[in-house]
């Protein structure tokens, strides 16, 4: 059966043990939600795919930013309080079964209920887009799988490598080499890294703004698990262009699922 059943005339299943009422003014509410989530997506993904915004903003920062605001503007321009509907749905008496009574009813209710607090809540959970919609759902019983992932990260066979690169005695623009090799040279050694630590907080600048001192500039570089991999940066010594510093190869090999940030001082 479809996970919108209700919504082309077929009898829902309830979920969670819910009374058919419950169940269908619940999915009403958080299809409504989700569709939002939806167009909300669409219509913005101008923007964040824009070449402007991402040359100068970290996409995941801002753009969290940016959807929390335009999510709030929506839920209380256009009274969108699906938190108040599922709590209406859930706390409303069964009395009558009468689909217009019901309704009535639902709306009383919702009325009672809604107010900045619970807008808010609706803002943030459409501000979350549509997987996350998708997988409340999915939490709930409303839906009979779960194939969209919140959570962003390498597959099991490759690992997410980044660069960062502090100058000291060289100029930019600084060259980044990560290449496989198929055997080490005499004496050198392959660090295994499943994973990094760094002693302070991310300024805010860095978490709202592209890193220019950093490869790749949001994300992670793509690379297999099971090779070795040398890293290497080449920039113009500071006041001397045309000569050439490059920094001694380091040589890793990177675990499964690894996301790790290298730091190189030069």
């Amino acid at each position: 059966m479809s996970d919108f059943a209700w919504a082309v005339g077929e009898t829902p299943t309830p979920a969670l043990g819910l009374s058919t009422q419950v169940y269908t003014a619940s999915a009403k509410a958080l299809t409504m939600l989700f569709v939002t989530a939806v167009v909300l997506e669409s219509a913005f993904a101008v923007i964040f795919n824009w070449r402007v915004f991402l040359a100068y903003f970290d996409t995941k920062g801002v753009k969290t930013i940016v959807m929390i605001v335009i999510s709030t503007i929506v839920v209380f321009y256009f009274k969108l309080d699906i938190f108040a509907s599922l709590l209406a749905a859930f706390t409303m008496p069964e009395t009558s079964t009468d689909t217009t009574v019901v309704a009535a009813s639902l709306a009383k209710q919702v009325d009672s209920i809604s107010d900045g607090v619970s807008k808010f809540i609706t803002a943030l959970v459409l501000a979350g887009g549509s997987s996350g919609i998708h997988n409340l759902m999915y939490a709930l019983g409303f839906r009979s799988d779960r194939d969209a992932e919140t959570t962003t990260k390498p597959a099991q066979n490759q690992a997410w490598v980044s660069v960062s690169v502090t100058c000291k005695s060289v100029d930019g623009p600084v060259q980044i080499g990560v290449s496989k090799v198929d055997t080490l040279p005499d004496g050198a050694v392959a660090t295994a890294l499943a994973g990094s630590v760094k002693f302070r907080r991310p300024k805010l600048e860095e978490l709202l703004l592209r890193n220019l001192n950093r490869f790749p500039q949001n994300g992670g570089y793509v690379v297999e698990t099971d090779k070795i991999y040398m890293v290497q940066a080449v920039a113009d010594k500071r006041g001397e262009p045309g000569t050439q510093v490059e920094t001694p190869p380091r040589y890793y090999r990177f675990s499964p699922g690894a996301i790790v940030d290298l730091d190189i001082v030069f």
